[in-house]
């Protein structure tokens, strides 16, 4: 009987390549990976270029950077009231591991487009022809922090995705269609509590873990919404860290220290080796008092619009060990929750923020006469000047929901968060849900090879 010899073949799936917020990556449907999560490295890795610790994944489609080695994994949903569940996986450069502990916001604004453009979500074709585009919503379950994300995707009149339109935000260059993608209920996504520690602030001992200089302190917030973050009031940080460039080696070391740090106290790893296993989670970030109001408005040539835009807090975040191009979305919920709830460092920052300059109005300085009250400083929209220096006059509804724009400075821009509260019955706040917006694009969909030459 002649034995059939074992032919070598090329593996590959159907994937979509997308630029979603300010991240790019490929999204998959979960029925063309392996069952088990645990088979997922060897062929995400081939397919991101990833294998033999290439980081300049030259060997696959990863653009070589965190904030595009990234995969997002897609399934119909079975859970009651939820459209598509989506795994986030970081993909890591230059290292042959992957991470799925956590979610990217940015990558999960293209759940939504996707899930629509593959049919995961039926959208019914408007019955009357020229209706124009309107508006679907897109419930997604993030399977990483097992919390619920809403999305409001914008279609036509025969059920397509709108990609085009005039909504900008930092970090892309072109505009897009607007993608509202609200996350409800983030707090407690991996710890299941808004702060892990119980404590709202609070010192941390920085030792051996960064050798190359002596040990030292940072007061911090260790706060879990949508993500784990350890947020560090950068003014604490040692006068020669602050000295050097955002990413010399002894600023990475610095950082990878504090937020193993934050991991351990968080819960999250029981021992600084077991945190430096997981990259992803808890993320890092730097949070400073914003520049004066009076400065940044001059900086605008008087420019009003421009000055309205002065950020609560100025933020750098770090993403796998390096300096993250502007802001995480998810990084953007965990500031403007800690922003919003008194007696954290952001929190703090942003009150001083405020206190430190009066714009000008008509290019004189504020007197009584030019003074508004309180609560005439917000026009509903975000764009009065005054809005700049003095947050919404908050007013609650029905429900006991409070809303708040939250605008977060970054290298990039300024990320603008609408973030809802409620009183949790103790005397402080719940976090009910926080809305970012951004854009998508789909770039192009083909066959990936995962695994070369591989025997069947």
């Amino acid at each position: 009987m002649a034995v059939t010899p074992k032919r070598r073949t090329r593996r590959s799936i159907p994937a979509v390549l997308m630029r979603a917020g300010t991240s790019k990556g490929l999204f998959l449907h979960r029925a063309h990976l392996p069952l088990s999560e645990s088979d997922w490295a060897a062929p995400l890795l081939a397919v991101m270029g990833s294998r033999y610790q290439d980081a300049r994944q030259i060997d696959g489609v990863g653009g070589a950077s965190s904030v595009t080695s990234k995969v997002a994994v897609v399934s119909p949903s079975d859970r009651p009231g939820v459209d598509v569940d989506y795994t986030f996986v970081q993909v890591a450069v230059g290292d042959e591991t992957i991470d799925l502990t956590g979610n990217c916001g940015n990558m999960c604004a293209g759940v939504g487009p996707f899930a629509i453009q593959e049919g995961l979500v039926p959208v019914p074709i408007s019955p009357v022809p020229g209706v124009g585009s309107r508006s679907v919503d897109v419930r997604i379950f993030n399977t990483n922090t097992e919390r619920l994300i809403v999305e409001t995707v914008e279609v036509d009149e025969d059920g397509y995705v709108v990609e085009d339109g005039p909504y900008r935000i930092p970090g892309v260059k072109g505009p897009g269609s607007e993608i509202k993608v609200a996350f409800m209920d983030p707090a407690g996504s991996m710890t299941g509590a808004l702060f892990p520690t119980g404590r709202r602030s609070e010192r941390i001992h920085v030792g051996q873990g960064a050798g190359i200089i002596p040990p030292f302190s940072v007061e911090v917030t260790l706060i879990d919404s949508a993500n784990p973050f350890v947020i560090v009031d950068a003014k604490t940080l040692p006068a020669l860290v602050r000295s050097q460039p955002q990413d010399s080696p002894l600023s990475l070391e610095v950082a990878e220290s504090i937020r193993r740090l934050g991991a351990v106290r968080m819960g999250l790893a029981p021992t600084m080796e077991a945190a430096a296993l997981v990259r992803g989670t808890p993320k890092l970030v730097y949070v400073s008092r914003p520049p004066a109001a009076t400065s940044l408005y001059a900086m605008h040539g008087g420019d009003e619009k421009e000055a309205a835009d002065q950020p609560d807090v100025q933020v750098l975040a770090y993403s796998m060990g390096r300096p993250h191009p502007s802001l995480q979305l998810t990084g953007g919920v965990g500031l403007a929750s800690a922003v919003a709830v008194e007696g954290t460092v952001a929190n703090r920052l942003s009150q001083k923020g405020k206190t430190m300059g009066l714009p000008l109005i008509d290019g004189l300085p504020p007197t009584p006469e030019r003074t508004p009250s309180p609560s005439s400083l917000f026009d509903g929209e975000g764009g009065s000047l005054w809005s700049a220096r003095v947050p919404a006059d908050v007013i609650p509804d029905m429900q006991g929901i409070a809303k708040r724009n939250i605008r977060l400075g970054h290298s990039s821009g300024v990320m603008k968060v609408e973030t809802w509260t409620r009183p949790d019955g103790e005397g402080g706040l719940e976090i009910d849900r926080c809305i970012v917006s951004r854009t998508a694009r789909r770039l192009f969909e083909e066959m990936c090879f995962t695994m070369r030459d591989s025997v069947v």
